[in-house]
């Protein structure tokens, strides 16, 4: 070959390699670009979900925080309405003790009134007044005197043993007031009760049943002077309706129909609730 033949074939040689060259940058440029695209698509996509990430952790802790804070508030309101059951547990206790204490007191009252109206009935019928069911009916041949005067003459019952409980001194009491009818007897039974136990529970019954033996005994100044005793010193007590509606009751028995009125009124304003107050209410419509 000529030498001008092999320059000419030297040239394209290098041209052709130089073409190859440049074919070869283009391409790894290209890949290069295609690779920088993907990357920062990738990180993109990456930052897009780490974004989501953060508002979703944020959400779902702002959701935790407000379920805290409504699991705050319902427990708050549990504890408010049991605070308020106990309260009212022990509204409910004190009232069913105070309607226990009028349903004790207004058998004892409807005991002493049947006695009382077995008595007026008796006398009326012109027979002697009521004696005890263990004292026996002289015979027919006994003198009169004697008859008329055994009740009367029955002695008081002795002073109350030192070992006599509370309960059972008030009981053996009352049993005298009520069924034996002996008055007496049993205001002094009761009276030593108060100075016995004046801090019982029962003493404030028992100053009730004095005023109950002297209204009976229809000396109502006494009654008066008893019930008042209890109306002044026992505040909201249950059975200061029971000592003011006795009270107003012993006034119209004097005369004083207007003091009685006003009491009548009184235990209606302080307590609407109770048995006095619906007894008030009636005697008050009676009139």
């Amino acid at each position: 070959m000529s030498r001008i033949g092999l320059l000419i074939l030297l040239v394209v040689t290098l041209l052709l390699n130089g073409c190859m060259v440049t074919q070869q940058d283009l391409q790894m440029q290209r890949e290069l670009l295609e690779m920088k695209r993907r990357l920062g698509e990738a990180e993109r996509a990456l930052k897009e979900l780490q974004d989501d990430s953060s508002g979703g952790v944020r959400a779902h802790v702002e959701t935790l925080a407000r379920n805290q804070a409504d699991f705050q508030a319902e427990l708050d309101g549990v504890r408010v309405d049991l605070q308020s059951m106990q309260g009212l547990t022990g509204d409910q206790s004190r009232i069913n003790q105070e309607l226990r204490q009028d349903l004790t007191l207004l058998r004892d009252e409807l005991s002493l009134q049947v006695a009382d109206q077995e008595q007026r009935l008796a006398q009326l019928e012109g027979g002697a007044p009521l004696v005890k069911p263990s004292v026996t009916q002289p015979a027919p041949a006994a003198a009169p005197p004697v008859v008329a005067t055994a009740p009367a003459a029955a002695p008081a019952p002795r002073p109350t043993p030192a070992g006599e409980s509370a309960a059972e001194l008030y009981d053996r009491a009352l049993k005298i007031i009520r069924q034996d009818q002996q008055y007496a007897a049993g205001r002094e039974l009761m009276e030593t009760f108060l100075k016995r136990y004046p801090e019982d529970a029962l003493a404030v019954n028992a100053a009730y049943w004095v005023g109950e033996t002297y209204y009976a005994e229809k000396d109502y100044e006494k009654a008066i002077l008893k019930f008042e005793d209890i109306i002044q010193k026992q505040g909201d007590h249950p059975k200061v309706a029971s000592a003011m509606l006795k009270e107003a009751l012993a006034f119209e028995a004097t005369g004083d129909m207007a003091t009685g009125k006003l009491l009548l009124q009184r235990v209606i304003e302080r307590f609407p609730l109770s048995t006095e107050a619906a007894k008030a209410k009636e005697k008050l419509q009676g009139q």
